[in-house]
């Protein structure tokens, strides 16, 4: 079953949200069957780096079925929209087992077979979200 909760923001946040997940996860994941996804709309989240979004496992580090997505719910829709495929990429890349964050490793993940440590310049987990993540959202903007 797949499940998508959506915590904080405004009503019309939450409609549109949930609505472009479920979609995004049908685009990424047509085979999954089981996720559980909640979306933190935080106001105020975005840091001095201008991260404006997260996703992180809550279950188990190798292909997880439970997430947390955070977005800054004070930035404009396209803004969030865009932001919620960027992270429902990662999710993916949990998901399938491509991104593995390694437990008795702090501070490493395998991503594609290969031990890459957090703190790398170019962190190859994020080249597929920067990517693709607008042609998502376009897509969905099609779909509606």
């Amino acid at each position: 079953m797949i499940i998508i909760d959506v915590e904080g923001g405004r009503k019309a946040q939450k409609a549109f949200v949930k609505d472009a997940g479920l979609f995004y996860i049908k685009r990424l994941m047509p085979r999954i069957k089981n996720l559980t996804i909640t979306v933190k709309l935080i106001r105020g989240l975005t840091d001095k780096d201008g991260v404006c979004g997260d996703c992180i496992w809550e279950d188990r580090n190798h292909k997880p079925r439970e997430f947390t997505i955070r977005i800054d719910s004070k930035e404009n829709k396209e803004f969030i929209l865009d932001t919620l495929a960027h992270e429902m990429i990662h999710v993916k890349q949990y998901a399938r087992g491509e991104l593995v964050d390694l437990v008795r490793k702090p501070k490493m993940s395998r991503f594609k077979g290969k031990l890459i440590p957090w703190e790398s310049k170019d962190e190859p987990w994020e080249k597929e979200p920067w990517e693709k993540s607008k042609a998502l959202y376009e897509d969905y903007k099609s779909y509606k």
